[in-house]
């Protein structure tokens, strides 16, 4: 409960100056975001399955009207606990990563995309350490709120190797600058 209420602040916060600054300055193409991601970790080797919360930040740049590049990272703001052999595990995630953003128009103000790229996965529990480099991708939508201020909602697979899988929703609100 603590880390989320330290995300819900750093939210506030990275809304109250990205405003301040896209006000101040014309849009040269650049955004960010903050999101808060509920992902579903799964191991089906052994059945076990926790969904811990994550905060989400992402800075990105558009190439072009259909493309952009964003880099992201993530860390865990809640925790949580599942049982394998009667053994309790904790679980928490982070990651970091660069993506390629694809996107489409389909309505004024309304754009669906794409990401891929590559993400570097961290995963730790009382049993160890799982730390990979993997493909990652995903689907979402995004809405604009005023000219600078966005909204979107994306579904994303962050890892995927051995019968284990990350997966998650984030929900996260942008400023270009």
């Amino acid at each position: 409960m603590k880390n989320s209420k330290h995300a819900l602040v750093a939210l506030l916060a990275v809304l109250a100056a990205g405003t301040a600054s896209a006000q101040s300055m014309s849009n040269q193409g650049y955004y960010g975001e903050v999101g808060y991601t509920a992902s579903h970790i799964k191991n089906n080797n052994n059945g076990f399955a926790i969904a811990p919360k994550l905060a989400r930040l992402t800075v990105g740049k558009e190439l072009e009207k259909n493309l952009a590049v964003e880099g992201t990272y993530a860390f865990t703001a809640s925790k949580d606990s599942g049982v394998v052999g009667g053994v309790k595990y904790t679980g928490k995630e982070s990651f970091y990563g660069a993506y390629l953003k694809p996107k489409l128009e389909v309505a004024r103000d309304v754009e669906v995309f794409a990401r891929i790229g590559a993400l570097h996965t961290k995963y730790e529990d009382e049993a160890g350490v799982l730390s990979k480099t993997k493909m990652s991708y995903g689907i979402g939508v995004q809405t604009q709120f005023t000219k600078d201020v966005y909204g979107q909602v994306d579904y994303m697979s962050y890892y995927k190797q051995d019968g284990m899988t990350a997966k998650g929703f984030t929900i996260s609100v942008g400023t270009r600058f």
